[in-house]
């Protein structure tokens, strides 16, 4: 009895610091805070189950990176699916009339092009490295621009991941982005804009 006490004490402990955390990289807090964007966060809820105390829903909110460019939107838009080729991610939907573009989910393993996963996702780690660099990993990104006043712009990317051991039938489970994909993304759209 007092084992399932303390289990029951450590799974409420568990649910609350899941519950309170939010994050938002810092590139999306200075960009929505100058340019006026907003983002739609993604909210994820993932159950666990343990047949001697009940189920445990955790909550993540997933926010997008948004930025404000000095560019035009419609040339930022233009030059989207170039970046995305040249960082290594198909382009499965591209919507013109919501400057949307992206692609909602493909497997990968070790690396995105021909940087390692690690460098972009955190997917905990092993005795042998970090798991984003040996697990399967499901890899969402989407970007949409939105027009700014006085040549500005708004880019917002929304990085999703999660993962899995390539040797074991197991759950998926959710990375966290550590905001480089999006900066290198907003790294190439200067560059090319720049010119």
């Amino acid at each position: 009895m007092r084992a399932f006490l303390i289990c029951f004490g450590a799974l409420l402990g568990l649910a609350a610091c899941a519950s309170s955390g939010s994050t938002t990289s810092g590139a999306a807090a200075s960009g929505a805070s100058g340019s006026g964007a907003t983002s739609s966060p993604r909210v994820r809820t993932q159950t666990m189950g343990i047949s001697t105390v009940g189920n445990l829903a955790l909550t993540t909110v997933v926010d997008a990176d948004v930025v404000s460019l000095p560019y035009d939107a419609e040339a930022m838009f233009r030059i989207l699916p170039s970046v995305y080729d040249s960082l290594g991610i198909q382009v499965t939907a591209l919507d013109p009339a919501r400057k949307q573009i992206g692609n909602s989910g493909f497997k990968i393993r070790n690396r995105l092009g021909k940087t390692p996963l690690s460098y972009y996702l955190d997917c905990g780690n092993a005795q042998i490295g970090p798991n984003a660099d040996s697990y399967d990993v499901v890899l969402s990104v989407t970007s949409t621009v939105s027009a700014g006043g006085a040549g500005q712009s708004s880019l917002s990317t929304l990085v999703e991941a999660q993962a899995r051991p390539a040797t074991y039938n197991q759950a998926y489970t959710r990375c966290s982005t550590k905001g480089a994909l999006e900066q290198k993304l907003v790294d190439l759209v200067n560059r090319r804009l720049t010119k």
